[in-house]
């Protein structure tokens, strides 16, 4: 469910944006992320039964559940854009699709409203999952392996949008940070359950 709902909000993200900035041609963009992770989901529910309805843990039986999660799905979904947003600046400052995509300094600006708004809402669910760990374990944070690559995502945009606003870089630079940063978020998110072990073991792949 939770790989639906990152579809949905990536693709939501992308058509306000898309609208926004009368964009239309990059349309094209979001559709890498949302099919390989549509892929993901058809591989894992086949390979994995994870089709098969489970009972949920009773540290997962909590309200906390209902907003820490869809705040984190924001935040993954838009992470998720900008990266897609500073692939197509690239390609269009390399000179490749340029009549196709919209101008680099188009997509630059989208790539940040993108990321400023996954974290607004990263940082919200990580304050949100802090005080569901107080509820759950008794400790707001325990340096588990989830908790730490949460923090390495968060200081990772953080130190983005630092670069931006009081450094003022623009273009390619800060294009292949967002690229990069994906690949950070998608293994706090996936590369840590498959990997490590912790508190979050439940989360397992």
């Amino acid at each position: 469910e939770v790989m639906v709902l990152f579809c949905l909000i990536t693709a939501l993200m992308h058509l306000y944006y898309e609208a926004r900035f009368a964009a239309r041609q990059a349309g094209a963009l979001v559709l890498p992320v949302i099919c390989a992770t549509v892929g993901f989901i058809l591989w894992y529910s086949l390979d994995r039964q994870a089709h098969e309805i489970q009972p949920l843990i009773p540290a997962l039986q909590s309200w906390w559940m209902k907003i820490h999660v869809p705040a984190n799905f924001v935040g993954y979904g838009s992470f998720a854009l900008a990266a897609m947003l500073g692939v197509g600046e690239l390609l269009v400052l390399k000179g490749w699709l340029k009549d196709r995509l919209p101008s680099a300094e188009v997509l630059d600006e989208m790539m940040y409203k993108a990321i400023s708004v996954g974290f607004l809402f990263f940082t919200i669910a990580t304050i949100l999952g802090a005080m569901w760990a107080a509820d759950a374990w008794g400790g707001y944070w325990s340096w588990d392996p989830k908790e730490t690559w949460a923090l390495i995502v968060w200081l990772n945009y953080a130190a983005w949008l630092h670069i931006r606003l009081v450094k003022g870089w623009r273009g390619a630079p800060l294009a292949w940070w967002s690229v990069g940063g994906l690949l950070v978020t998608t293994f706090a998110f996936l590369g840590v359950n498959m990997f490590l072990s912790g508190l979050h073991s439940y989360g397992g792949l």
